[in-house]
C-alpha cells in the first residue's frame, strides 16, 4: 500500500487538474455574464450638461 502512494508523486496533481480547470472556466463564465448585464451610461454631450447646472 505504500509502494503505491510514493511511486506516483504527482498522482494528486492529476486528478485535480481537470477540477481546477472546471472552476477557472466556471469563474470566467460567470465574469463575462455579469459583464454583459453591466449597463454604462452614454456619455452627454456638454451642451445637455451646461443645461442641467442652470
Amino acid at each position: 500500500m505504500q509502494q503505491d502512494i510514493t511511486q506516483d508523486p504527482h498522482s494528486a496533481v492529476r486528478q485535480l487538474r481537470p477540477v481546477v480547470i472546471t472552476v477557472v472556466a466556471a469563474k470566467l463564465a460567470v465574469f463575462a455574464l455579469l459583464m454583459t448585464t453591466i449597463n454604462f451610461q452614454a456619455p452627454l454631450p456638454a451642451t445637455v450638461e451646461i443645461a442641467e447646472m442652470r
